[in-house]
């Protein structure tokens, strides 16, 4: 069943434009369908019994009930509240623009005189074309309601997933692919297009339905070597793409600080930064696990790397955005070869305290990672003896 949910959530994304076999079956650990129930929905586009009080409040979250459904997202049941993890999710770019285009809601009246809202159309959109981008954004899980269920919060943000959810109606199907317990996929079918999906999980007819199916011959190590694959080819596009806007900042120095941040974004949180994640899940310093604060730091910087250098995982560090910022000024470097931490002499104990900043801080470092720090420990030294 699990690869029979695969390729039909394949033949949606071909249908919406995303060429060849998107979704690789060995590449996951598993699949998560949830037909959204009315509660799930923007308040807008809920269904109005007759006589009855509107909703002026948005949930701000999706839950996730039942033994199987609440396992897909922990990996042990808990019983209490616990705190919120950040996990890291991925949306097709396409994806994203077609529910946009089709987000314009009907009103209609059923014989008892209520209220509620279907799509206008589904039909494919002109400016959507063949391509296969990613959108990268981030929710938080956690256990809620004293430990019976799961609840994937939605931040009030302009995070991908959130605008996602906002594009919701009754009855769509948020799918979730899992990578592992801090990386998915998520996908929003409209439920025009569910029917033989829903025929597969069983859950015509009812809602706020939680379905999970696992895949029974997940291969760890093949699910690396593919994801690893996969994310090397977007480093490659990435670089590609940011070579191009970089060469239109160098031509045009007017051309405004807008391009420029986006230069910066796709460095340190596109393609690169999924690549590092793939290693890592926390700071390299201080452990920090909240993956939407996570930044990839190119140890020899971007503009001074070359291309084959630029999307190398061993020029990377995955670093909190404040000792981001620390590494990226050179205010710490690492001894190249023992991977003792360096901090400048400008940062009094006070601040390192307040940086969280150890002296006796070390990271482990293969041959080529030490051959990059040896760049970057030098600017370290020759800035702080100024």
């Amino acid at each position: 069943m699990y690869r029979q949910i695969i390729n039909i959530l394949n033949q949606f994304l071909n249908h919406i434009h995303i060429p060849n076999t998107p979704l690789n079956p060995d590449t996951f650990q598993g699949v998560f369908v949830k037909k959204l129930s009315n509660q799930n929905i923007l308040k807008d586009k809920r269904r109005i019994n007759a006589g009855a009080t509107i909703s002026t409040v948005n949930q701000t979250h999706l839950d996730v009930t039942g033994k199987q459904g609440m396992l897909f997202f922990f990996n042990e049941l808990n019983n209490t509240t616990t705190s919120i993890q950040s996990i890291d999710i991925d949306i097709y770019d396409n994806n994203f623009r077609y529910l946009r285009e089709i987000n314009h809601p009907t009103g209609r009246t059923d014989l008892n005189g209520n209220t509620y809202f279907v799509r206008s159309t589904t039909s494919l959109p002109q400016c959507l074309t063949a391509q296969e981008n990613m959108l990268h954004s981030s929710a938080y899980k956690k256990y809620g309601h004293t430990g019976d269920q799961v609840q994937i919060n939605i931040p009030d943000s302009e995070e991908a997933f959130t605008q996602l959810q906002r594009f919701a109606f009754q009855d769509d199907a948020l799918v979730m692919l899992r990578y592992d317990y801090l990386r998915y996929v998520a996908i929003l079918i409209p439920s025009e297009l569910c029917n033989t999906l829903y025929s597969v999980t069983n859950t015509h007819g009812n809602q706020n339905v939680n379905f999970v199916v696992l895949n029974p011959s997940y291969n760890p190590v093949l699910a690396h070597q593919i994801q690893f694959k996969t994310i090397s080819d977007d480093v490659r596009h990435d670089d590609i793409d940011v070579m191009i806007l970089q060469d239109t900042l160098n031509n045009n120095p007017g051309a405004g600080t807008d391009i420029e941040k986006i230069v910066k974004t796709r460095v340190s949180q596109g393609a690169f930064r999924r690549l590092l994640l793939l290693e890592h899940h926390h700071c390299s310093l201080c452990n920090i696990a909240t993956t939407s604060v996570l930044r990839a730091s190119h140890i020899k910087e971007w503009a001074e790397s070359s291309r084959e250098e630029r999307i190398d995982a061993n020029n990377g560090l995955l670093l909190c955005a404040n000792h981001d910022a620390l590494f990226d000024r050179h205010l710490i470097s690492f001894e190249p070869n023992t991977g003792n931490i360096c901090i400048s002499s400008s940062i009094d104990s006070e601040q390192r305290n307040a940086l969280n900043i150890s002296d006796t801080a070390r990271i482990t470092m293969s041959d080529r990672m030490k051959a990059y720090m040896q760049v970057h420990y030098k600017k370290f030294i020759e800035k702080d003896n100024q």
